[in-house]
């Protein structure tokens, strides 16, 4: 065994030596060194690097290859990413687009009617502003006469559209007052008496009158 190994060693020299001077010879005889029809193919890695061959196979023979620049050493795994590069210009800010066309305007609404104007009235004659005996009168009222025992009452009244301004009243026989005051509506006077009972005559009658004092609004009374 040891005796056959020195042999190929020997042998494999040999062949190496005998394939160069093939190469030297066929690159100085034959080989070119620009594209041509026939060798249209520029290598670039092998024994023919930078030359232009007939077919790729001779780019691809690499059998007397001793270059190390084309090994890989990360077993084809991919390279950390490198860091990158600088952000490009801004670029050219674009045309404006066109302007939209702008719509119909709406039409006004109409002005509502106006409201017709009303009739003013007719001012009434001026009230009188100072109280004296032509805007004043008196009226008497009824006299109530009575013999029971309730109450009774005399109403004066004023003419209608009159006030009253003031009150009183006349009492006879055995007549007492209970209320002197002027009506709710303001247009008359009310006396109301109840009878006493005397001892010596408990029959004995009694009476009431009032009277009113108005003032006078248009029409004259």
């Amino acid at each position: 065994m040891l005796v056959l190994v020195p042999f190929l060693n020997q042998q494999q020299n040999s062949f190496s030596n005998v394939m160069a001077q093939e190469y030297d010879k066929y690159g100085d005889s034959s080989y070119s060194q620009y594209p041509t029809d026939d060798k249209k193919y520029e290598c670039r890695t092998g024994p023919f690097e930078g030359f232009f061959v007939g077919s790729v196979e001779f780019c691809k023979h690499i059998k007397f290859d001793d270059r190390t620049d084309h090994i890989r050493d990360n077993n084809n795994q991919t390279g950390t990413q490198g860091q990158a590069g600088p952000q490009g210009p801004k670029g050219d800010t674009g045309a404006t687009g066109a302007t939209g066309l702008t719509g119909p305007a709406g039409e006004d609404g109409m002005d509502g009617v106006q409201g017709e104007r009303g009739f003013n009235g007719t001012q009434g004659p001026p009230g009188p502003s100072t109280i004296n005996t032509t805007n004043v009168y008196n009226v008497v009222g009824n006299t109530t006469t009575s013999t029971g025992f309730g109450l009774f009452s005399s109403i004066a009244l004023c003419d209608d559209g009159d006030t009253a301004q003031s009150g009183s009243f006349v009492t006879n026989g055995t007549a007492l007052i209970r209320s002197d005051k002027p009506l709710a509506t303001e247009n008359g006077w009310n006396a109301t008496a109840q009878r006493l009972v005397v001892a010596q005559d408990p029959l004995e009658p009694g009476s009431v009158t009032a009277d009113v004092t108005c003032f006078d609004n248009p029409p004259p009374h």
